[in-house]
């Protein structure tokens, strides 16, 4: 059924991951309607990706039958808030001070637009309506294709000096480690991402312990996937779950290390790998609390996201609604 929404009653969030787009309608009570997605073509290029953008919120404006009130965006990345540009994104290399916006915009010139990182988004929407509502401290990680952070201090997204704090996918964790994406190497997230476990995975399926996977692919390393892992690990496949249990504990080590030195206990987990969380979270959970001498198990929360795929489209959407009232 699609819902008709009287001009001017809604806002857009989009979602832009390095996978997917996701967009929706978000009533200022924080309820979705009009949820479009669509493959996010990072290989296309930027034009490509800019376009795939404009149809999702085109779609969304079709269902709802009236224009909404704002666009929020939110995309992977380090963000120039004065400008509205994608400084630099891991998700797509060939970004460089892209105007998002501004191109993004030209398809809807009535509408003012936000932009945010989306990891930041997703903290706001868990703070809004998710797992962290009422918390005054805490960090969103979005287990994804990468992984990124959102830091909530006293209430506030911490943004740092140039505003690109919270990378926290890109804290080193294996200094002789692999490549990352944004070109340093042994980040978190080239272990601990679903990128990254399915690395290991691949990396690893000469281990005589492999069978299972082998045989869940039938000898194909294409339909490798966190999913896939994930399941296995579930099922009591020692092979899948020892290397989530490895992912797990280099998340826990960058926990310990955002405890030391923002003070924070209090972690939310999202993003598309939330759902192999259960097997990461207790070696996670030994690791930061081995890491930091700050950490009590007392203190240490440790929670999944509430609002799953929707804390981006949410936390981007109650920006975009703030952006109205001011």
């Amino acid at each position: 059924m699609i819902y008709i929404m009287k001009p001017g009653g809604y806002v857009i969030g989009v979602d832009l991951g390095g996978t997917y787009v996701r967009a929706a309608a978000v009533l200022p009570a924080g309820r979705i309607y009009a949820r479009v997605k669509l493959e996010s073509g990072a290989s296309l290029g930027y034009g490509e990706v800019v376009k795939i953008i404009r149809s999702a919120v085109e779609n969304v404006v079709v269902s709802m039958g009236a224009p909404p009130l704002a666009i929020g965006l939110a995309s992977a990345g380090a963000i120039d808030f004065s400008r509205k540009q994608v400084v630099r994104s891991p998700n797509f290399p060939d970004w460089r001070n892209v105007p998002l916006a501004k191109d993004v915009g030209e398809e809807f010139a009535d509408c003012s637009i936000t932009l945010e990182n989306d990891a930041n988004a997703a903290a706001l929407g868990e703070g809004w309506l998710g797992a962290a509502k009422g918390w005054s401290d805490f960090v969103t990680l979005t287990l994804g294709t990468g992984i990124g952070g959102g830091v909530v201090l006293a209430g506030e997204l911490l943004r740092g000096a140039r505003g690109m704090a919270g990378e926290v996918g890109h804290i080193t964790i294996h200094p002789d480690g692999r490549p990352c994406g944004c070109g340093s190497s042994g980040c978190l997230e080239t272990t601990a991402s679903a990128t990254g476990v399915r690395r290991t995975a691949i990396e690893r399926m000469a281990d005589p312990g492999s069978v299972w996977l082998k045989k869940a692919c039938r000898g194909d390393i294409e339909k490798i996937d966190a999913r896939l892992i994930a399941r296995l690990g579930e099922k009591g496949d020692p092979f899948c779950a020892r290397i989530l249990k490895e992912a797990g504990r280099d998340l826990g080590a960058a926990m310990g290390t955002l405890a030391l030195v923002l003070g924070v206990s209090r972690f939310v987990i999202g993003g598309g790998m939330a759902r192999a969380f259960g097997l990461m979270k207790p070696s996670a959970r030994r690791t930061a609390l081995k890491s930091a001498y700050t950490l009590t198990g007392a203190k240490l929360k440790i929670v999944n996201s509430r609002l799953g795929d929707d804390a981006g489209i949410l936390g981007v959407a109650k920006k975009a609604l703030d952006s109205i009232d001011s």
